[in-house]
């Protein structure tokens, strides 16, 4: 009872950390953007972060299996490309080739679970090995930047439908459906897998078919992202996912989220998430030479985990 009390102050620590980092990048913002709490800039801004919101949500469910993946940049790009490249005038239209992209995604992340469940390899490994696999079946769908997606949806995306922020409304369900997910018994599993594997083995539970779950979750996060960024962009663009791996990685260690598994929040990953978004724009903001401002923010990420790592500590204390 003691450890779960502790675990779950250190929690609200985090995630009150996390709430004061943004709160001072906002003010930090509204500097350069004085209408940052109108409706249309929610809108904007929130077109602009869903993507990486939802790969770091798909990387979350990796991570919480103690597992990392690599490969979540070119499954994001495939998911993307094959959305962006369906015909939405046909049958279903949009609807079909979000469906037919979503599948592709989910059926990798399955693809990367089995091979990580039966290999008997670390995850990075498989996950790497992946990430080449599917940036080649991306070039293969679409082999340059290119496909369509209407304007009518680029353009509700962007800007809103009927005065709803589209893809703040998106976020709202995919972590209303994460929190439901929390409850049942795969979700409950993903946390008890990834803390102890064996006891939960003992216990029971299938941890092989665990992960293999976990992965296609995270595909279908993956996916979603994929879907999200080809309808902010209006078209695709094969090599677009790269850098998305990184980020995610760097959301879910900013939100708790535990390299050994078993322990983290998705809302400390959305957190997270904003607070790379928000400060990706404020280097932008500030004319900092592009060369720079990846230095920039590698450096100011660095001293952000260190404060965590040392206000987290002395509330352990």
């Amino acid at each position: 009872m003691r450890e779960r009390l502790a675990s779950a102050a250190r929690g609200n620590t985090e995630i009150l950390w996390l709430l004061g980092l943004l709160l001072v990048l906002l003010v930090a913002y509204q500097h350069y953007d004085s209408g940052l709490l109108t409706p249309a800039s929610v809108t904007i801004l929130s077109a602009q972060f869903l993507p990486l919101i939802l790969a770091a949500a798909g990387q979350t469910s990796v991570m919480l299996l103690g597992g990392i993946d690599l490969s979540l940049g070119s499954v994001l790009g495939l998911a993307m490309a094959v959305f962006a490249t369906q015909d939405a005038h046909s049958a279903g239209g949009v609807a079909a080739a979000a469906v037919v992209a979503l599948c592709v995604a989910v059926g990798a992340g399955a693809v990367n679970g089995t091979l990580v469940a039966y290999a008997g390899l670390p995850p990075i490994v498989v996950t790497l090995a992946a990430s080449f696999l599917w940036s080649g079946v991306t070039l293969i769908v679409l082999p340059q930047p290119g496909g369509h997606v209407p304007g009518g949806l680029v353009d509700a995306y962007n800007n809103g439908w009927n005065g709803v922020a589209v893809p703040a409304l998106a976020l709202v369900v995919v972590l209303a459906v994460w929190k439901l997910l929390r409850t049942t018994r795969h979700g409950l599993a993903l946390y008890a897998v990834g803390g102890n594997e064996h006891g939960a083995y003992a216990s029971g539970l299938h941890t092989r078919g665990v992960k293999i779950g976990g992965y296609a979750l995270a595909g279908a996060f993956t996916g979603l992202a994929g879907i999200a960024l080809a309808v902010q962009t209006g078209s695709a663009d094969p090599t677009i996912g790269a850098p998305y791996t990184l980020n995610s990685i760097a959301a879910c260690v900013l939100g708790g989220i535990s390299f050994f598994g078993g322990a983290g929040r998705m809302r400390g990953t959305v957190l997270g998430a904003l607070v790379i978004g928000l400060l990706t724009n404020l280097l932008l903001f500030t004319g900092i030479s592009p060369f720079y401002q990846l230095v920039a923010q590698g450096v100011i990420l660095v001293a952000a985990l260190a404060l965590k790592t040392y206000v987290t500590k002395e509330a352990d204390v």
